[in-house]
C-alpha cells in the first residue's frame, strides 16, 4: 500500500495530537471541523475527551462503519500496512495511532506503513 503525505485540513497547523480527527476526516471524506465538533459533542455528552476510543468508535459506529479484525498473513502475525491489499476505504489502529486508508492509500501526516494494521473500521457496505 502506498503513502501519502496528506494533513487533512486540520484547524491549527501547529497542533500535532490529532491523528483521531484526521484520520475519521480523512477517511469519510468529511470536513476536519465538522468531525471534530462532532466528536467534542459526543465527548461531552459521555464525559471523554474525542480521542478517547468509546468516543471516536461510537462516532464511526453512528455513521455505519463497522470495526473488522486485524488482517494477519499465512502463519497468523499481523501484515504492516505496507503490504495490506485489497483495502480501498478505512480507519486503521496502528501500534496506538490511527491513520486514514482513502482511495487505497495510507493517508497520513508521516509514513506509518511500517507499522502493524491491527482493528480497523470499513463503511457499511451499501
Amino acid at each position: 500500500m502506498k503513502f501519502q503525505h496528506l494533513e487533512g485540513n486540520r484547524i491549527c497547523k501547529t497542533f500535532k495530537d490529532d491523528c483521531v480527527i484526521r484520520s475519521i476526516s480523512i477517511a469519510t471524506n468529511k470536513p476536519y471541523r465538522q468531525v471534530f465538533a462532532d466528536l467534542m459533542q459526543i465527548g461531552m455528552e459521555i464525559g471523554a475527551y474525542p480521542n478517547h476510543d468509546k468516543v471516536w468508535q461510537s462516532y464511526l459506529e453512528n455513521n455505519g462503519w463497522i470495526k473488522n479484525k486485524p488482517p494477519r498473513d499465512s502463519r497468523g502475525k499481523l501484515i504492516k500496512l505496507r503490504d495490506w491489499q485489497g483495502v480501498k476505504t478505512a480507519v486503521v489502529i496502528n501500534s496506538g495511532h490511527l491513520t486514514a486508508i482513502s482511495d487505497g492509500r495510507v493517508c497520513d501526516e508521516w509514513d506509518c506503513t511500517y507499522r502493524p494494521t491491527n482493528s480497523y473500521w470499513t463503511p457499511k457496505a451499501t
